[in-house]
């Protein structure tokens, strides 16, 4: 579908966006199976990070045509027409009932058995999935309404407010990608996780002082709406 629409020629980007359409209409129909209520009780199970990633991707591909057609606001962000964008906030809206932007909830997805590399690869998906999110929202806004005037997401005194900020990534940054997109070790050798952390530092996530929430004090102030990060 992305390769599709990337390669430019009509025909190519019509069967790009049909296909696109028709994974939409898959996911709203099996909405119950992934999106988590505000009523919903209290669900301690495995989060089905590929159902969200594949959400994710559909995003981003709506992203690409909005860019495509130069629908951008004032803040130079996309304007995603409303099933998409109402998706988007589905999504992020989920995520946060689960908690899964929070370290110590990423441990809880494992038990205490589980190997250090299932642990680090699982706890790396996760973060990496929050920031690529975390991205998405500061690169979108809802389309024009009705009315014709540009719908945002509104506080009570009529500042905008974000469907993800940073101080809600309580995290640190990935580690390195040397050892992310290292190739898996080969049967010849040992396949622990020490192999592939030799000469890199791996971060201490346990410290809540290198999470990345700990920045926004310093990033944002509720008293200035100026939009740049």
């Amino acid at each position: 579908m992305m390769g599709s629409w990337i390669k430019g020629d009509q025909a190519a980007r019509a069967t790009a966006m049909t296909f696109h359409h028709k994974l939409l209409l898959a996911i709203q129909l099996q909405r119950d199976q992934w999106y988590v209520s505000e009523l919903s009780p209290y669900q301690n199970d495995k989060w089905p990070m590929a159902t969200y990633q594949s959400i994710w991707l559909q995003l981003i591909f709506a992203l690409l045509v909005a860019k495509h057609e130069i629908t951008l606001d004032l803040n130079l962000r996309c304007q995603l027409p409303t099933p998409e964008y109402e998706l988007l906030t589905s999504l992020v809206a989920t995520c946060r009932r689960r908690d899964m932007f929070s370290y110590p909830n990423m441990l809880t997805q494992h038990d205490a058995a589980a190997s250090i590399a299932l642990v680090w690869v699982s706890v790396e998906e996760i973060k990496r999935f929050g920031l690529a999110l975390y991205k998405l929202c500061r690169l979108c806004a809802r389309s024009e309404d009705t009315n014709g005037g540009t719908s945002t997401d509104t506080d009570a005194i009529g500042a905008r407010t974000e469907l993800l900020n940073l101080a809600d990534l309580n995290f640190c940054l990935p580690d390195s990608d040397a050892m992310w997109e290292a190739a898996p070790p080969s049967e010849t050798e040992s396949g622990s996780l020490r192999n592939l952390t030799v000469g890199q530092m791996c971060r201490d996530n346990r410290d809540p002082e290198g999470w990345i929430s700990q920045t926004s004090g310093r990033l944002y102030d509720d008293r200035v709406r100026f939009d740049w990060i």
